[in-house]
């Protein structure tokens, strides 16, 4: 098919200049100057005193709530804003949430852990050369195109370290063609030790999508406490020059995200594929997962982006002879 360029996106998505010269009109009248945009001119991101932003959102009402080491400022009040400005605008974030009460667990802090006796929650048996064993890998299914290219994103404080791909490639790359280096990362890398799932993925990208240009956005900081899937998605829309397949291994339960929130992410998965851009997730750990409800009556429990329309979900294979 014949694909967008971002600039052709921008034309598609761009509010109308009557709704931009509405909404900034009303941020400036309130002392608001602090905003970011994207190449797309769909999105803002201010920042502004809590007591500017209840005389921008009449009836908010701002506190800080501190519970441990968290410390988070919400408005427990509903807010308004004017009709001639609500009609210009579809998501208003960080006002009502809490982060999440149970503990967000990424898949590389349970696989830390340790089993009875003493053993290790993981093994190290399916290797490269057993996956691509498994799926007819060939020496020929390597990158041979110059445009071919790929990128995966890590959340959560996971970092991966160079040196630790090429000693994962020398170890284990023997086989076949293969990059030793990540071409580029996009973001801020942590400088303490490297992340399991961070490391896996990387390595294990590199090792099937083998001989491929590869990126790492490496995404700090936390949406309620878990991943910044759209502060991500906004980095990509501010780039021009994108790898084509993104892969994410991250996720959260629907249920504690705002479906604000979620139908936000949603437009910009839709931004992204119409730039022919790629873009896999993983469908959990639990398979349809299991929300546990008091007198037995359980529901399922899908995962966000997993269930997005907009992405390819992709499941897991289990070995049992690796």
């Amino acid at each position: 098919g014949r694909y967008l360029s971002l600039e052709q996106v921008r034309d598609l998505v761009q509010p109308s200049p009557t709704a931009l010269l509405t909404v900034l009109k009303w941020l400036r009248g309130h002392g608001v100057e602090s905003c970011r945009s994207v190449t797309t001119l769909d999105f803002l991101e201010c920042h502004m005193p809590a007591g500017v932003a209840e005389r921008l959102l009449p009836g908010a009402e701002f506190h800080r709530y501190v519970k441990g080491q968290q410390s988070v400022v919400r408005s427990p009040l509903s807010y308004a804003v004017p009709e001639e400005v609500a009609e210009h605008i579809d998501f208003v974030g960080g006002l009502h949430r809490f982060p999440a009460g149970r503990k967000v667990v990424s898949r590389a802090e349970e696989a830390s852990g340790q089993r009875p006796g003493g053993r290790a929650g993981f093994h190290l048996g399916v290797t490269p050369a057993v996956l691509r064993k498994r799926y007819n890998m060939t020496g020929a299914d390597v990158g041979l195109l110059s445009n071919h290219s790929q990128a995966c994103a890590q959340f959560l404080e996971q970092y991966f370290h160079q040196a630790d791909l090429a000693e994962f490639m020398q170890l284990f790359g023997s086989s076949f063609s293969h990059r030793s280096q990540v071409d580029r990362v996009i973001g801020h890398q942590g400088k303490g030790k490297a992340g399991l799932e961070a490391s896996l993925d990387v390595e294990y990208i590199m090792s099937t999508g083998a001989n491929i240009s590869t990126w790492v956005f490496s995404n700090a900081g936390r949406h309620e406490s878990q991943e910044p899937f759209l502060a991500w998605l906004l980095l990509l829309s501010n780039m021009s020059s994108l790898p084509w397949v993104h892969s994410v291994s991250y996720g959260d339960d629907e249920d504690s995200l705002s479906l604000a929130y979620m139908e936000r992410v949603n437009v910009e998965f839709m931004k992204a594929a119409a730039r022919g851009l790629t873009i896999l997730f993983a469908s959990g750990d639990d398979g349809a997962g299991c929300r546990r409800v008091s007198g037995g009556n359980h529901t399922f429990r899908p995962s966000f982006p997993a269930s997005s329309p907009y992405v390819t979900t992709v499941g897991g294979t289990s070995f049992k002879n690796p």
